[in-house]
């Protein structure tokens, strides 16, 4: 069959081949379970296309039947626990927040990350141990599936301090510490920064 590069009448699709009909070879492709139009019926170019088409869904659905009854093409489970591995490090990563919106698409963070930089900034700190961070914005209810708002921020960090700092003054610090390298890192401007002090311990 024929292939041109002409396009009919309607948005350019310069990456999308094409009969020399003009009819889109991608979207024959997507009904071809489906009778015949009747330009199709009438179109000897249409016509090949579809017979070429039927027989490569054959042949495709052919080598899925294979692939499912032939033990060795099956994945070991290696394979499958790498896979596994790769699925939970993706969930771990939870929500995201959208930092900017370029011409070549947006910049995220995941909610993970955000925690870790947190806890970056409150290890910088001599004296402090943090241990939990949950991050949201006020008006989210740290939902477990809605996206972070970035304009909104607040971060709940719980530590564990030495008995040796002054727990004012440190409570302090680490609230700029947390908001200076969280905006210098993802220009995040916290809205609130709430630090539960949960323990105490000895040098």
């Amino acid at each position: 069959m024929a292939l041109t590069n002409d396009r009919p009448p309607g948005p350019p699709r310069p990456d999308r081949a094409r009969l020399g009909c003009g009819r889109d070879l991608d979207g024959l492709w997507a009904s071809i379970d489906r009778p015949p139009t009747a330009h199709e019926r009438s179109c000897e170019e249409c016509r090949r296309a579809r017979d070429s088409l039927h027989h490569l869904a054959a042949v495709t659905a052919s080598l899925r039947a294979r692939d499912r009854e032939d033990h060795d093409l099956h994945p070991s489970s290696r394979v499958k626990e790498a896979i596994m591995m790769v699925a939970r490090a993706e969930v771990r990563r939870g929500r995201r927040a959208r930092l900017a919106t370029t011409a070549l698409g947006t910049i995220d963070i995941s909610e993970h990350a955000l925690n870790g930089l947190v806890r970056f900034a409150a290890s910088t700190l001599p004296g402090v141990r943090a241990r939990r961070c949950g991050i949201g914005s006020n008006t989210d209810g740290h939902s477990p599936t809605g996206p972070v708002d970035v304009n909104d921020l607040r971060v709940t960090l719980v530590v564990a301090l030495s008995a040796t700092v002054a727990i004012h003054d440190t409570m302090i610090l680490l609230r700029e510490r947390i908001g200076a390298v969280v905006l210098a890192q993802t220009s995040i401007a916290m809205r609130q920064i709430d630090v539960v002090v949960e323990d105490l311990y000895d040098v």
